[in-house]
């Protein structure tokens, strides 16, 4: 039986052994809040850049988007085909998923003074679009900047994801290039 099948969540990249411990439970955490699964198996510098990356990033578009651009909303007039990308953040995006359950119950009703909730609807038009019209001309292409790092911090956490379950990847190398002396 060799090390490889006595032990599942260890690896060996580049003559290296990488212990993932348990990689089920990495992957829980990292989907919860980005690099919690690297902090997890003991990969601190990965951690460290990835959460900074990620997490830099999120805040970044909340902050050009003025704190409106992550919001769950499913209406017609309001589709918004970048939530799933940007709830893949983890806890950062919960209050948008607290907000999105309380406002299918009680529109009215407002968690955390409205942070992360969907525009309201007009008393008129029942629709939105004056309040997304009022946020789009107060922020400019913020918000649709806002919008974008969202959704790219969800799926760069994705990628992150991915290597707290998977590891680290071995660069390509010929067995000549491995056999080549280091430089004197």
């Amino acid at each position: 039986m060799s090390n490889q099948e006595s032990k599942p969540h260890t690896i060996v990249v580049d003559d290296c052994v990488v212990d993932l411990k348990n990689r089920y439970v990495a992957t829980a955490l990292a989907i919860l809040f980005p690099a919690a699964g690297h902090f997890y198996q003991g990969r601190k510098n990965k951690a460290y850049l990835f959460a900074a990356c990620v997490l830099g990033l999120f805040l970044m578009g909340m902050i050009i988007g003025r704190g409106r651009v992550v919001y769950a909303s499913f209406s017609p007039d309001d589709f918004r085909i970048q939530y799933p990308a940007q709830v893949l953040v983890g806890l950062p995006a919960l209050p948008s998923l607290i907000q999105a359950w309380i406002g299918d119950r009680d529109p009215e009703r407002k968690f955390l003074n409205g942070f992360m909730a969907p525009p309201p609807l007009s008393p008129l038009t029942r629709t939105n679009r004056e309040t997304l019209s009022r946020w789009h001309l107060e922020a400019s292409a913020g918000f649709e900047l806002g919008t974008l790092y969202t959704s790219v911090a969800g799926l760069l956490n994705l990628l992150v994801i991915l290597d707290a379950f998977a590891g680290p990847m071995p660069l390509p190398q010929s067995d000549q290039r491995r056999k080549k002396p280091a430089n004197p």
